[in-house]
């Protein structure tokens, strides 16, 4: 053996020596998809041995394998959740290899075993539901206000001042009526206020326009035994007998029929209240707040709702803004509830691409927040069930599929959730990079038909795609 092949032998030796010694799964193809190199820790971690996989095609042993994507589109991939088996989870990320000519020739893909990390997690998020079921039970908590305003995300600027807005006047006892569309997060807020003013009492929520209208009095003030026909034999409390010492949630206020309000309000203004059937008056000390998705002011004045009940209720008002106005909050949602969903089902973390993202940028969410935790979980399903590691178009609800973005829009919108406070500079980046990218692709990578087309020097061109860095292929 010459000295110049004994030290390229040494010098791979040292090469795989290192490999073969760090944490993580090892992995490198050549163009074709042959196995070159398995490193020892892959051996362990799949359960396969070199001596089989080497030189073997990788779709053999790993037909979904991440490298045969880098491989096809030639692009990068970086930390991709995964469970390649059962009760076993990874992040993995693949990348392509060139040679010094920029010629590619191969791909590496580096797979982090994660499953520890993972069972860890899967015990705190039970640990937590379960330590939120005694919540509910026995209400008596000493700073679980922040734990619930802290589900309340965003990157919005005035959204955040509701936040803080809602955190100050928490321990007020002040009544408070919230006002914002159906699921824009009006309970969650109640509750957040409510756990914030440190009450010892309950939270008690009841839904207006759920309740017929018979049984509305009882629901509220409670009934003494024999009241009335059916009625239990030892009696029942009443929602504000309930939220002794803590809070009342009347949630679409609105909807409350007119022939109650009066009772509502004389219970608001005497603070007592009085079962059905008797004649003992309780003294209650109760926070309302109350929420609805209606202009009250029009009811008023269609005889629809009390004058004198509004304004004891609207002592303060907060006016929650629906996500349409908020949209740079979608992405950070989207993510949160994606995240949220894979978790509980134990499935492997998936992908929201620009082009889905623009779609949630370029529509109204007339659901707001409620709606678009529905369409992440229903998307996540529908690519759990086809084998997608991505949410396509086709699992989008119908109404969402026909929406079109161009692509100028595309990369605006994409900019605009992702980062709320992108400047103009950056957008026009994002812009002449798309259209660079679009025009070498209809050319098929040709750099000097591409500068002509557009009217550009080759130079300026060159200078562009390493500025971008765009690559011969790049989608």
């Amino acid at each position: 053996m010459n000295s110049e092949n004994y030290f390229k032998e040494r010098e791979r030796g040292i090469f795989e020596y290192i490999l073969d010694n760090i944490p993580d799964s090892i992995t490198v193809v050549d163009m074709e998809g042959k196995v070159i190199f398995f490193n020892s820790t892959a051996e362990e971690y799949f359960s396969v041995s070199k001596k089989d996989i080497i030189d073997s095609d990788i779709k053999e042993f790993f037909p979904n394998a991440l490298l045969l994507k880098v491989l096809e589109k030639k692009i990068s991939y970086h930390n991709i959740y995964n469970n390649p088996r059962e009760n076993s989870f990874v992040v993995s990320s693949a990348v392509p290899l060139h040679d010094k000519q920029g010629n590619m020739i191969g791909g590496l893909a580096r797979d982090r075993d994660i499953t520890e990390i993972v069972k860890l997690s899967e015990l705190l998020n039970k640990t937590q539901h379960n330590l939120l079921k005694l919540e509910k039970e026995y209400t008596k908590i000493s700073t679980s206000g922040e734990a619930y305003f802290s589900k309340i995300i965003s990157n919005n600027a005035n959204f955040i001042q509701i936040i803080n807005l809602c955190k100050n006047i928490s321990k007020s006892p002040l009544n408070i009526l919230l006002k914002g569309e159906s699921g824009t997060g009006k309970e969650l807020f109640a509750k957040a206020i409510h756990y914030e003013s440190e009450r010892k009492g309950k939270f008690i929520p009841i839904n207006c326009s759920a309740i017929p209208k018979e049984l509305f009095e009882s629901e509220l003030f409670g009934y003494e035994p024999g009241a009335f026909t059916g009625a239990r034999n030892e009696g029942k409390k009443g929602k504000f007998e309930e939220a002794e010492g803590g809070t009342l949630f009347l949630d679409e206020i609105a909807d409350m029929p007119l022939e109650m309000q009066p009772k509502l309000l004389r219970v608001l203004e005497e603070g007592v209240v009085t079962r059905i059937g008797g004649n003992k008056q309780r003294k209650i000390d109760v926070r309302i707040i109350s929420a609805t998705n209606k202009d009250i002011r029009t009811l008023i004045k269609e005889n629809q709702f009390r004058n004198d009940l509004y304004y004891r209720l609207d002592v303060f008002q907060v006016n929650i803004p629906p996500l349409r106005e908020r949209k740079g909050d979608i992405v950070l949602l989207a993510n949160k509830f994606l995240q949220e969903f894979c978790m509980e089902q134990g499935i492997g973390i998936i992908e929201i691409p620009d082009d889905i993202l623009s779609i949630f940028s370029e529509y109204n969410w007339e659901g707001n927040v409620r709606e678009l935790r529905n369409v992440i979980q229903r998307s996540v399903i529908y690519a759990h069930q086809n084998g997608k590691d991505k949410i396509e178009k086709e699992f989008l609800p119908a109404y969402m599929q026909k929406i079109e973005v161009d692509e100028i829009n595309k990369v605006i919108n994409v900019s605009q959730i992702k980062h709320h406070e992108t400047g103009l500079e950056e957008y026009i980046e994002k812009v002449e990079k798309r259209i660079i990218q679009n025009t070498l692709k209809e050319l098929n990578f040709n750099k000097s038909e591409a500068a002509k087309r557009l009217k550009i020097p080759r130079a300026t061109l060159y200078y562009k795609i390493d500025k971008y860095n765009i690559t011969m292929g790049e989608q």
